[in-house]
């Protein structure tokens, strides 16, 4: 049972607050948090804050005690992905002395931050954290206190802040860490570990992206769907997949700079055409053209810039360019009047944003 000693409601969030709580908190030791049910209502989300515990749920119900349901689907597979954490965190320090600085449990995959920006470590990586799953090694707790944590060879050393009993995740002898968090028993029941991106942030760091357990599975099934896609789609077997899409990028290239050329030649026929049809307006002629063409690209080539102002609508925005109007009074001037516009440039070019009409720039010239 769970007792829930006040509801609170913020805005459209229902809160259902207890002191005590078998829900894992969200964002606890970078991990995501347990869900299921407080009696009819839904768990969506698990708070820790000021000593207690905020349950966001998706109905009202009243103080008093309750049956709990966990999700034991979810729990396992932030499990799978958390061990799955220490061991591809514990390849990296053995392969290169390189320190996991942050990592985080998320809903489609999880990232460790390491304080090195270098990606030439990540097979070797991924195929010795592969070996220890394979290895089917024990996992253990180990509860100690603060005074005897110097007895255990730590990847990560404690922080000051912790006090009282320590927690201990061993994995065999490949790793010992200090972790509060959701672990499978057995490295076997991850299954596999596959890193899936990288990215370099912030100073010398780079990120990886990597998925475990049925998580890896899942994103190998949608891997094989979409290659699939691809070759039927270029009617062609899947091992001959990237020559056949290297071809066709190649023909699409050729096809856009012929399609280009044409919208060109096409622009320069035109233009005397529309430079007769201006509208003058204070000596200023006036070219407005309400259109997605590509040939509006190509105008300005053809037409005496320091005679106009060229104006193109395409949806909600203007693009409009001039050799003989500045275009940035211009824009300034009419989001003076329309605080709603959004816009700028400089001054012989720039854009507009908004509910604005030509006759709003007919106005100011």
């Amino acid at each position: 049972m769970i007792k829930i000693i006040e509801t609170k409601k913020e805005k459209k969030n229902i809160y259902a607050i207890s002191e005590e709580s078998p829900f894992y908190p969200d964002g606890k030791g970078g991990q995501l948090g347990d869900r299921g049910k407080i009696g009819d209502a839904n768990v969506l989300f698990v708070e820790y804050k000021n000593s207690k515990y905020y349950h966001l749920i998706d109905k009202e119900i009243s103080p008093g005690e309750y049956e709990y349901n966990i999700d034991s689907n979810r729990r396992f597979d932030i499990a799978q992905q958390h061990t799955a954490q220490h061991i591809i965190s514990a390849a990296f320090e053995q392969i290169a002395d390189l320190n996991t600085v942050g990592f985080r449990v998320g809903e489609e995959y999880t990232t460790i931050d390491l304080d090195y920006n270098s990606v030439k470590y990540i097979d070797e990586a991924e195929r010795i954290s592969n070996e220890i799953i394979q290895k089917h090694i024990q996992i253990e707790e180990i509860f100690t206190t603060i005074d005897k944590i110097h007895e255990y060879n730590l990847r990560n050393q404690l922080s000051e802040k912790v006090k009282g009993q320590v927690r201990l995740i061993k994995i065999g002898d490949f790793d010992i860490n200090p972790c509060g968090g959701f672990h499978v028993k057995n490295t076997g029941e991850i299954g596999l570990i596959k890193i899936i991106d990288k990215e370099k942030i912030k100073g010398n760091l780079i990120r990886y992206y990597f998925v475990a357990g049925n998580r890896a599975i899942k994103d190998y099934e949608n891997r094989i769907e979409i290659t699939k896609e691809i070759s039927n789609m270029l009617t062609s077997k899947i091992e001959d997949t990237p020559k056949r899409l290297e071809e066709t990028i190649n023909k699409m290239k050729e096809y856009k700079s012929k399609y280009e050329k044409l919208n060109e030649k096409y622009a320069e026929i035109i233009a005397s055409d529309i430079l007769r049809n201006a509208e003058v307006i204070n000596d200023i002629k006036l070219i407005y053209l309400d259109t997605s063409d590509e040939y509006v690209l190509y105008l300005p080539k053809f037409l005496p810039m320091d005679e106009i102002l060229y104006v193109v609508k395409n949806n909600n925005r203007l693009e409009i360019s001039s050799g003989k109007v500045n275009c940035k009074d211009l824009i300034n001037n009419i989001k003076q009047y329309n605080p709603e516009i959004k816009g700028g440039g400089g001054i012989n070019r720039g854009s507009i944003i908004g509910d604005i009409s030509i006759e709003d720039i007919k106005k100011y010239l």
